[in-house]
């Protein structure tokens, strides 16, 4: 399979044609704006099978309030395919999905939606501004067979009627309409409740993407909305169920198996074998009872970097169901370590250990790291580590640490002591497990909080950030918080580019600010 990756702003059509036509001959084609609105500037990847078949164009990203489609679309477009060819466009409204907004950020009111822009019906016009005209001039260039926009609502169609959530909007030609239906069979075996099963609409509203492409190039054209109430991995899972029954219907992907989330018993199955490129490193944060403060919006605007890497948050049913094998690193943060273990389960957290085991990566900052250490019956046991009393309501404060050799080498090099927020975080010393290597320590406490009757002296020179080896994969443990500290916002960055099971590099560059 050859993949090409176009950049846009896109200059030219005639530029696209000519990229178009080196694809066909079997060459790699690179293309690049001249326009420099470089706000806007965003990948698509074009995968070719070099088999003859039809040539589907996904979109996701249009809405910046709608992440789904876009977190999907990122997933979809490595799915290997035996015919045909794959146009997607993970991330098309990139100022819009940095502000989290549903319009773009900056235009005037009345070109703000993106998907109001596309040529109208009964009409030769063109897209009515620049990224619309962008990806208009891509599938000009490429001339799909078939058309999604991959999209969410934020209620329950079925339960509130003024609201497109959970349907399948098709414009209406036979072709469409037939495939439509095995898509909605197929995401719909996978909900119980009957209110929240998916349904057909016809006729996608007029200037959006799917309503254009079936007015102007007379193809099937759908629009896919899932529902924003339901968790993202649930939505994310949606996008990709119907999408992979479009693509087993016209023939293009063979016999992967096709993702499954269901409610009753929720299993996945990822539908791809092949790994991720090193554009795309995918990182889980955890969300359940007893996680909140500063750490997680940090950490969320700092890794949501693409295309080095995405952030998504999984909560305790998503990892009970294996979907931490859609992901590279895992992270815990700020919270209650036990209260973590407790939502998790026993189940869960076998399929946490598992996923460390086969090659995970790791990240446990505060509560997180009590929750890896080897000492406690409802921990991890991923880190031979064990704290040095239960007196753990040390306080909150400053304190000063200082990198080890190894710290330096993985963490980013610091001279001298420095100062990093604390706030309870464990104390440890080595565990006895035989089944466990050592660990190593990357930092060292140099000053101490002592509140609350904990023991006075253990602190200092103690642990605090540490890393093992557990079986096939890595653990960094962090016990104070530098997500949370100025100028230390890489750190925890850096741990992931070392826990991370490939040669992914996330940018220590903080996220660009929404405009």
């Amino acid at each position: 399979m050859n993949i090409r990756r176009l950049t846009r702003t896109l200059p030219t059509l005639a530029i696209f044609l000519a990229s178009a036509f080196l694809l066909r001959a079997g060459a790699i084609s690179v293309a690049t704006n001249s326009i420099g609105r470089d706000r806007f500037i965003t990948p698509c990847f074009i995968h070719d099978s070099g088999k003859p078949g039809p040539t589907l164009m996904i979109v996701g990203g249009t809405h910046g309030d709608e992440p789904a489609g876009a977190a999907a679309a990122e997933t979809i477009r490595h799915w290997p395919i035996k015919s045909g060819r794959l146009v997607v466009v993970p991330r098309s409204n990139i100022p819009a999905l940095q502000a989290g907004k549903r319009n773009t950020p900056g235009l005037s009111t009345n070109l703000s939606n993106l998907n109001r822009n596309y040529p109208r019906a009964g009409t030769s016009e063109p897209p009515r501004e620049g990224v619309a005209t962008d990806i208009w001039q891509l599938a000009l260039a490429y001339r799909p067979d078939w058309l999604l926009d991959l999209h969410e609502g934020y209620d329950f169609h079925q339960i509130n009627e003024k609201s497109v959530g959970s349907s399948i909007i098709t414009f209406p030609i036979g072709r469409a309409l037939d495939a439509a239906d095995l898509m909605l069979a197929a995401v719909n075996e996978t909900i119980s409740e009957p209110k929240l099963k998916f349904v057909r609409r016809d006729m996608p509203i007029d200037g959006s993407l799917a309503r254009a492409g079936g007015e102007h190039f007379k193809i099937p054209s759908m629009t896919l909305e899932t529902t924003s109430k339901q968790p993202m991995s649930k939505r994310v899972r949606q996008h990709e169920i119907m999408v992979h029954a479009l693509l087993r219907h016209v023939g293009m992907i063979g016999d992967l198996p096709a993702p499954t989330f269901v409610e009753t018993q929720p299993t996945l199955v990822h539908p791809s074998p092949v790994q991720p490129s090193v554009a795309s490193l995918r990182v889980a944060l955890y969300k359940g009872p007893v996680t909140g403060g500063n750490g997680p919006p940090s950490l969320m605007n700092r890794l949501n970097n693409p295309p080095a890497s995405s952030i998504t948050q999984i909560t305790p049913e998503d990892i009970r169901a294996g979907l931490l094998t859609n992901y590279d690193v895992v992270i815990f943060a700020g919270g209650s370590g036990s209260k973590q273990a407790e939502a998790i389960e026993e189940s869960g957290r076998e399929q946490i250990k598992q996923f460390v085991a086969n090659g995970g990566g790791y990240i446990g900052i505060c509560a997180g790291a009590y929750l890896a250490t080897s000492g406690y019956p409802w921990s991890l046991g991923i880190v031979n580590a064990k704290t040095v009393s239960p007196k753990w309501q040390r306080g909150k404060a400053m304190v000063k640490l200082e990198l080890t050799g190894s710290g330096k080498i993985i963490l980013g090099d610091r001279d001298g002591p420095f100062e990093c927020r604390y706030a309870n975080g464990p104390i440890v010393k080595p565990d006895t497990k035989t089944n466990l290597p050592p660990f190593e320590t990357l930092a060292l406490y140099r000053s101490e909080v002592s509140s609350n009757g904990a023991p006075v002296g253990v602190m200092i020179d103690s642990p605090a950030i540490f890393s093992a080896q557990y079986q096939q994969g890595r653990v960094v443990c962090v016990s104070p918080h530098p997500e949370q500290t100025s100028d230390l916002e890489d750190v925890v960055p850096n741990a992931i580019n070392w826990v991370a099971p490939r040669e992914e590099i996330v940018s220590n560059k903080p996220a660009p600010k929404a405009e």
